[in-house]
This record gives C-alpha cells, sequence and structure tokens, in this order.
C-alpha cells in the first residue's frame, strides 16, 4: 500500500509502505514518551532489511545513491514523528545517525516538491501544515548488516529546534536490522544455476527438466571472462536471504576465490530485491579452496542443549591449520542467528569441503528431516553383495574415455575388492567420516535415527596430496535437493539383474521417507574435476515467512 501522506497520530507511527508494513503501531510510539506517558516499556526496534538492492536498474545498490521518491523504494523505513511541542514557524527538524552505524544507515525528511513527495537530507524546515500538529515523516535505511564490531540495532535521533538553532523537542527512532540468513537446501528452490559450458551442456540439458518439474527456474551463466574449467558455481557466492516477517530480499555473499566467475555470478544477482555482499578478500593459494563456499553450509532447524537454533546452525570445515575465511565467519557469527560456527574436519579429503561430508533430505517420517553421510563400509557391504550375486560387475561404468590410464575410472569389482591398500583406506576413512558425524550430532543434536549412509568409495590422492582422499565412485551426498525430488550423481555401480545396486541402495533408504530419488550423470563435467552436483548448481531458495 502506498500513501501520500501519513494519519495524525501520537507521537511515532510507521507507515505500512516496505519493510514498515509489519510494524504494528503501537510498536512504534516514541520510547522517552510512551515511558513517561504511560508507565510502559519502550516499543521493539523496527526491523529494516539493508537497502543493498537495485531497485531502479540503475546497476548500484540502492543504499549507495540519492534516496528515491517517496514510494519508490520498499526498503526506506518511513516513520512518523509528532514533537510534544508546538513548533514555531521556521522551525526545523535535524535526524542524526550515532555510533558506528554513522557510516552505515542514512536518515531522510520527506519534504514536498513539483514531482512528489521526496527525501531530502536534513535539516529541513518544517512547513506550516506539518508545523500544526501532524509531525513529519523520517525515511531511515541501513547499507549493511550487523558486523563484529557492530550490533545489530541502532538509533535515529530526530531535533526539533528553532530557526535560531534552539532544540525544542528531541525524539528517538529504535532500529533493528534483519541478519543476513543462510538458506537450507530443506528451503524451497525458486532458481537453480549452473555454469554452462562445452563440457557441461549434456548435464544441463539433463538437469533443465528435473528443475521444471520443481517448479523453479533454471540460469544458465555464460561469459566470455570465465574459464572453461570453472564450472564450480557453488563455490562462487553464498545465496542467503534477509527478512523482516513480511518480505524477503536474496543476498548474495561473494566468493573470495580469486576468480572470475564469482564476480559473474555476483553482477547477475544484483537486482529487485536481490542484494549482493562481500566479507573477506581474496588469501592467496594458502587459502586455496578452504574459502569456497562449498565449504560453508547450514543445518535445517534444529535444538540442542537448550538452545533453538530456528534458522539452522551454519558449519565449516578446517584443514589442519586452515579454517573458513576468519572475516566471513565473524560476519556470520556477528548475526546472532545460525552461529557459532560448528567445525568439521575435512583435512582428510583432497579439496576439504563440507558438502562432501553431510547433507539433508525431508522425511514425512518422525523428525522432519534426516542428515546423510558418506559411508565407505556401507560402499564395501554392496559391492561384496554384488559381486557374489553377479560375477564380473563394473565400478564407474562407462566412465572411461580416450586418454584415460587403465584402471584410472572404470574397474572390474573384483579388482577392487581385492585392492588391499583400497580396503585399507576405506576403513581409515570411516573413521573419519565417524568424528565427522560424532561433531555433527553432538553440535546440531541429531538423533543416531535420523542419520541416513549413503554408500561412497575412497581412494588415496597418492602424491599429489599425501594423506588425503577423494571419492572413488561418485560421492551421492553431494546432491541437489528440489523440494523431495533429490537429484543425485548418477552412480554408475555394477549392475545386480540390471539394476545399479548403488542407487539402488540410496533409493531403498530415501524414498520411504518420501523422498525421489532422481539421477543425473554428471561423471564428466565435475566427478573427474574433483566434485559432484552441488559443487556445479547454486540454488536460490525461498525462506517462509512467519
Amino acid at each position: 500500500m502506498r500513501k501520500s501522506d501519513c494519519p495524525s497520530v501520537p507521537n511515532i507511527l510507521l507507515l505500512a509502505l516496505g519493510v514498515a508494513a509489519m510494524i504494528a503501531a503501537a510498536a512504534c510510539a516514541d520510547a522517552s514518551s510512551r515511558r513517561d506517558r504511560a508507565g510502559q516499556d519502550p516499543p521493539p526496534p523496527s526491523v529494516l532489511i539493508p537497502n543493498i538492492d537495485d531497485d531502479d536498474g540503475d546497476g548500484r545498490p540502492d543504499g549507495s545513491a540519492a534516496p528515491l521518491a517517496v514510494g519508490a523504494d520498499d526498503d526506506v523505513l518511513q516513520v512518523r514523528v509528532v514533537p510534544d511541542t508546538k513548533l514555531p514557524r521556521g522551525a526545523t527538524v535535524r535526524v542524526e545517525i550515532a555510533g558506528p552505524w554513522a557510516p552505515f544507515a542514512r536518515a531522510f525528511v520527506r519534504t514536498a516538491s513539483p514531482d512528489g513527495p521526496r527525501f531530502a537530507p536534513s535539516p529541513v524546515e518544517i512547513d506550516r501544515a506539518d508545523a500544526g500538529g501532524k509531525g513529519v515523516v523520517i525515511g531511515v535505511e541501513a547499507t549493511d548488516f550487523a558486523s563484529p564490531d557492530r550490533p545489530p540495532t541502532f538509533e535515529v535521533k530526530a531535533l526539533f529546534s528553532t530557526r535560531e538553532g534552539r532544540t525544542l523537542d528531541e525524539k528517538r527512532i529504535p532500529c533493528r536490522v534483519a541478519p543476513f540468513l543462510l538458506s537450507s537446501c530443506l528451503e524451497s528452490a525458486e532458481e537453480v544455476q549452473v555454469v554452462g559450458t562445452k563440457a557441461t551442456g549434456p548435464f544441463i540439458r539433463g538437469l533443465e527438466p528435473l528443475v521444471g518439474a520443481a517448479v523453479a527456474r533454471l540460469e544458465i551463466v555464460e561469459d566470455a571472462s570465465i574459464p572453461e574449467h570453472d564450472v564450480w558455481i557453488q563455490d562462487a557466492v553464498e545465496i542467503g536471504t534477509a527478512t523482516d516477517g513480511k518480505r524477503v530480499m536474496r543476498v548474495a555473499l561473494h566468493g573470495n576465490r580469486g576468480r572470475e566467475l564469482d564476480a559473474v555470478v555476483a553482477k547477475r544477482m544484483l537486482g529487485r530485491d536481490s542484494g549482493v555482499i562481500r566479507k573477506g578478500d581474496f588469501r592467496g593459494r594458502e587459502a586455496q579452496w578452504i574459502d569456497w563456499y562449498g565449504n560453508l553450509e547450514v543445518s535445517p532447524p534444529v535444538a540442542v542443549d537448550g538452545r533453538e537454533f530456528r534458522d539452522g546452525r551454519f558449519y565449516a570445515g578446517t584443514q589442519t591449520e586452515r579454517a573458513m575465511h576468519p572475516d566471513v565467519v565473524a560476519f556470520l557469527e556477528a548475526q546472532g542467528a545460525q552461529g557459532p560456527v560448528l567445525w568439521l574436519d575435512t583435512s582428510w579429503l583432497v579439496i576439504g569441503h563440507v558438502d562432501e561430508t553431510v547433507s539433508w533430505v525431508p522425511s514425512k517420517i518422525g523428525t522432519p528431516f534426516r542428515m546423510m553421510v558418506p559411508s565407505p563400509r556401507l560402499a564395501v557391504e554392496i559391492l561384496r553383495r554384488a559381486e557374489r550375486d553377479a560375477p564380473g560387475g563394473i565400478l564407474n561404468r562407462g566412465a572411461r574415455l580416450e586418454g584415460d590410464r587403465p584402471g584410472e575410472f572404470e574397474r572390474p569389482v573384483a579388482d577392487v575388492l581385492n585392492d588391499g591398500k583400497l580396503m585399507a583406506a576405506q576403513e581409515l576413512v570411516q573413521g573419519k567420516i565417524d568424528a565427522v558425524r560424532r561433531t555433527l550430532q553432538e553440535g546440531l543434536g541429531v538423533a543416531d535415527a535420523d542419520v541416513v549412509e549413503i554408500p561412497v568409495l575412497f581412494n588415496s590422492s597418492g602424491r599429489w596430496h599425501p594423506g588425503r582422499y577423494f571419492s572413488e565412485t561418485v560421492n551421492m551426498v553431494n546432491g541437489l535437493l528440489l523440494g523431495s525430488d533429490y537429484i543425485v550423481p548418477d552412480p554408475r555401480g555394477p549392475l545386480v539383474d540390471g539394476v545399479d545396486v548403488l542407487l539402488q541402495a540410496v533409493r531403498d533408504r530415501l524414498e520411504p521417507l518420501g523422498c525421489r530419488v532422481l539421477p543425473l550423470d554428471c561423471f564428466d563435467p565435475y566427478h573427474r574435476g574433483g566434485g559432484e552436483i552441488h559443487c556445479g548448481t547454486n540454488a536460490a531458495r525461498r525462506r517462509a515467512l512467519t
């Protein structure tokens, strides 16, 4: 709803415009006046979503430009302020924001103009009608989120003075900046992003109908500046949200990889109700992979040790002495919603991202979700059973390409099971995964019954990354969830009676929960490069309003 003027009420009333639409008038009364007159506690702060989107389409965040005409930007909070004192002719109003928010928030005064009402910097002379008791309308916007040295709340002062500068009255507007929230994969997807290259073409053609069936839009990112090999869009930006309870802004957290893809994706995401922020800078090759956003995920809503994480808890991987960018972690924890970070040991993996170790699917039985973890133990059991029932099966069947070394990918199951070094690696990796699982269960309050093991075989990276491992079979934990559809990397496992035993094991575990398992081949564009479907896709998800 748009209004050309505000109703006249005592003290402060939020307009039903944009962000302000969610705030009741009683929650917006001036704190000092309410306490003095009625003996009541001050109202809660009004909630602002940072004005970092591009509603006018000029290619810049709205908060970095001059304010738009009144009603043109739904991220400007409008507040009517009525002084307790009758104002003389020529009285002025000045708005101030002090403290750490001064560089990151702005306040304006609504004024009349031949083209309609506009926001203007203060001080502003109050016209005769407003001085007669109607008060003035203040526009408030934030241009960033909370940070470690900037709490989410601040105040705007409205100072009413005579023409000569004598203060007549002072009003305070308490404000709170909505937090940036990471999105859980259990939230509904509005858009799926994938990098378009010659290599990803077949994958995209298979993905498109699956995304369409899930009522999501497929965005193919193509740009001449993107190297052919950089298809890891999950790592380029972290797509989250900010909400005031009535509306949601999509917010992309710019990656710190130092690669062209990051900037391309971020630029595409700036638009109406869609903003971009960046925290931290590229740390160089010493932070290789660790700062990529496949290494930053969030759980579904959980409760642990008496604390509720209503928006989930975020987790990230550590690789010996290295961990996710400290500026990013500090920023997320400063939001006061999804932290503190839960650290997982991923130093035993070549890439070392947490999306290689855990994912989530919904469940219609009991707890509304299940936590998936890879299981080499289960993979070996299934392969042994397959070789017994149908000898001569092939692991990673059909994966051999011209130029591959013998046995590099495609291998007889019997050779795999008789490879003592490889079998010993499964025991070692299983111990690492069990440790990660324990950390997750303790930190998120997940019961044993809510954990689903997914068969994945691992192998040593050899001399390139001593002591680290990669998935020998495709890692089916690293899939894409769209509602109740789980798009899983096609495992190309051995066949028994024409059935892929690895894929069937996943279906047996997930489909009773109400989750449909949809295999999609990603071996060539992603698995060969050290990733899977989750690594090669990114999803903008819809946060439910409460």
